[in-house]
């Protein structure tokens, strides 16, 4: 039993029957262009897609070693300013020359060195007394801070000097901790005697 029954003109019935071959050679037509798609186009498409982000890894990759490289030419500069070892005498000395150019005594300069890890900088620093006029030792640390080697000032307190004071300005004294970075010497020569 049909719940609807055909009722077509005959001339479309067999207009139906004489495309049915048609009809079927278009979905055998769809079915083999999706069975290629999947087949080829699907593989292919992920392999482009691993080799997009292969790419952008890569790229990745070239602006970080870019970046390393310009890095490690920076701090070869850096490197060759810092002062080396053998000159921290050489620093002490031509800090107390320039408190003696803006008339500031020091009393009591010591110094300390920190042991550094093979091919790191020696972490060094000078603790000492200035004492003058108020101006003379301003100008004196300012002269500090802007002397274009890797002078840090650490620590500075003042208080008044005691016992001494001039007609012009009383004296004050303050503690300071300066801390500079220097380049290890270099080792010997392993084999020179």
């Amino acid at each position: 039993m049909k719940l609807f029954p055909q009722t077509l003109p005959p001339l479309a019935m067999r207009t139906g029957r004489a495309l049915q071959p048609l009809g079927l050679a278009t979905v055998v037509a769809l079915s083999v262009a999706v069975g290629v798609n999947m087949l080829l186009l699907a593989p292919e498409q992920e392999r482009l897609t691993t080799a997009k982000e292969r790419h952008e890894a890569a790229r990745q990759a070239q602006i970080r070693q870019r970046a390393a490289k310009k890095t490690l030419v920076e701090l070869a500069e850096i490197w060759k300013t810092l002062p080396p070892r053998k000159e921290f005498a050489t620093l002490a000395a031509a800090i107390s020359e320039l408190a003696r150019a803006d008339r500031v005594s020091i009393q009591g300069m010591t110094y300390s060195l920190q042991k550094a890890e093979e091919g790191m900088p020696i972490k060094a620093s000078l603790t000492f007394r200035p004492q003058g006029e108020y101006a003379a030792i301003r100008r004196f640390i300012h002269r500090l801070e802007t002397s274009g080697s890797y002078l840090y000032i650490e620590s500075l307190d003042a208080s008044r000097a005691t016992g001494s004071r001039q007609a012009s300005a009383p004296l004050v004294v303050f503690n300071v901790r300066l801390v500079t970075f220097l380049r290890p010497d270099p080792p010997p020569a392993q084999g020179a005697t």
